[in-house]
């Protein structure tokens, strides 16, 4: 099947802009989503640790001893999961926590937390009691005006407790969609006594269905516009194709027969294509044949110089750089380092020394050490935007210091030191991505410094205090 240019072009152009137009439409879905989740994350969080402050703490504590009084003793703990609320064995279970109900204790705790729900604008707020021996939680008091869950009854937790690392946190963040509520999030924060106690959980179910739906809504419009912007781009770039490139391709070709005897410009291309390209090239051909050997072999010698050149330039360019972390290596620092002596002006050099690279290779490989080393070069080259960085080995990199970052030395290792630190304690990061390193800097003074290589010595002997430091502040 022949497919002229043109048609190329359309399903070429039809192609890319579908393409992109679904990335898009993924893109923005998943980032309206992270949004949406974190907002209402961080709002179930704030919201669940307010119900401590709104309810007599002393009561609840009664309260929360006599409803675990008669748990432990229950013979018979019937989970809500295993039968329905009507069966006789979960009414049965139930029926032991009915005097609770009538207690003043239970009607004033009730009363505060329906209030606290109903100002607080959340679909239901109940108090829970972690049993996790058991992974699961005894509901205390229910707030909720419908369907509110009966004293005493016992729910499955909804994540794994090695989850639950510190009570102080509480149950975090929890999104789920069922058929019965829909989607809906629940978190829970600890209520603690006057004392620092925690008496129970207090938790908080919040409906995302509106803004689900809404959501929803947003992307399908978002859908619709990409898909008419499709339609209007494609159908310019088509039109811009066929008047700016295939109408002039097929002039040329039909000015290029009217003199295929006298011309034999591209007479060895042999291009053997079915669109107008094709025609153009065998048109051109025709009248290529009168072009001397002389201006041929020329071309060809000139072609190949400028690529001999540029292949020199690339590999002279490509031996100054460092295979890992794409900054100057050895070799450019040997060169600079000449120019330095020659013309020894100011200047500083820091010495950086990577922390831990062979316990990162022993322990998870040379792959996370590559890592390593390269998040330690990107951290230098961020503060020191206007000096070149060199990795002169394994795991050390040097600084050349000059105009204001030579200035602004202090300042920019203050900041390069804090970001290690930053690093270091960011426990959402890898392990062998916090990374440290020790660091010195020495700068030139021309009454002792007569060569480059005694500032660097000078900076590589801080730096190794430095390391001794480190590591003296890790062992105490």
């Amino acid at each position: 099947m022949k497919f002229s240019l043109s048609k190329k072009a359309i399903l070429l152009i039809l192609s890319i802009t579908l393409v992109i137009s679904i990335i898009a439409i993924v893109v923005y879905a998943m980032g309206i989503t992270r949004i949406v989740e974190k907002e209402y994350k961080d709002r179930s969080t704030e919201i669940s640790g307010l119900l401590g402050f709104g309810l007599d703490k002393d009561r609840l504590t009664n309260l929360r001893d006599n409803i675990l009084d008669i748990y432990n003793h229950a013979e018979n703990k019937v989970k809500s999961d295993e039968y329905q609320w009507d069966s006789p064995e979960f009414q049965e279970y139930i029926a032991l926590y009915e005097s609770i109900g009538e207690t003043e204790d239970y009607k004033i705790i009730l009363e505060q937390l329906q209030a606290m729900q109903d100002s607080l604008h959340v679909d239901c707020a109940y108090i829970i009691w972690l049993d996790l021996p058991n992974d699961c939680y005894i509901y205390l008091v229910d707030a909720a005006h419908e369907d509110a869950c009966p004293i005493g009854c016992i729910d499955p937790l909804f994540m794994d407790k090695s989850e639950l690392t510190d009570p102080n946190i509480g149950l975090p963040p929890n999104i789920t969609n069922t058929p019965e509520y829909g989607w809906i999030i629940a978190t829970g924060r600890p209520i603690y006594s006057d004392s620092g106690e925690i008496i129970a959980l207090g938790m908080v179910d919040i409906s995302m269905n509106e803004v689900v739906a809404m959501q929803t809504r947003y992307v399908l419009i978002v859908s619709l516009v990409l898909i008419g912007l499709v339609i209007i781009v494609s159908a310019l770039s088509i039109f811009l194709f066929n008047k700016f490139i295939v109408k002039p391709i097929n002039k040329l070709s039909g000015a290029a027969s009217q003199y295929k005897n006298n011309k034999n410009v591209f007479s060895q291309l042999k291009i053997e294509r079915k669109d107008e390209i094709g025609v153009l090239a065998k048109s051109m051909a025709d009248m290529e044949q009168d072009i001397n050997g002389y201006i041929s072999n020329l071309e060809q010698t000139t072609n190949d110089l400028i690529t001999a050149r540029e292949n020199a330039e690339l590999m002279n360019q490509a031996a100054n750089i460092d295979a890992l972390t794409k900054v100057r290596n050895k070799r450019a620092y040997n060169n600079d380092v000449q120019h330095l002596n020659e013309t020894a002006k100011s200047f500083g050099i820091v010495m950086i020394d990577m922390n831990g690279l062979k316990a990162i290779n022993d322990t998870y490989g040379h792959e996370k050490g590559d890592i390593g080393i390269i998040t330690i070069c990107q951290n230098i080259c961020r503060i020191f935007k206007h000096s070149p960085v060199y990795r002169i080995g394994g795991d050390e990199f040097v600084v050349i210091l000059e105009n204001d970052d030579y200035d602004e030395r202090d300042s920019l290792l203050e900041s390069l030191r804090a970001r290690f630190v930053q690093l270091k304690n960011d426990e959402s990061l890898e392990p062998w991505e916090r990374v440290t390193a020790a660091i010195g800097c020495a700068t030139y003074d021309p009454h002792i410094d007569n060569i480059v290589e005694s500032v660097l010595q000078r900076a590589d002997a801080l730096m190794y205090e430095n390391k001794k430091e480190m590591k003296a502040e890790r062992k105490s």
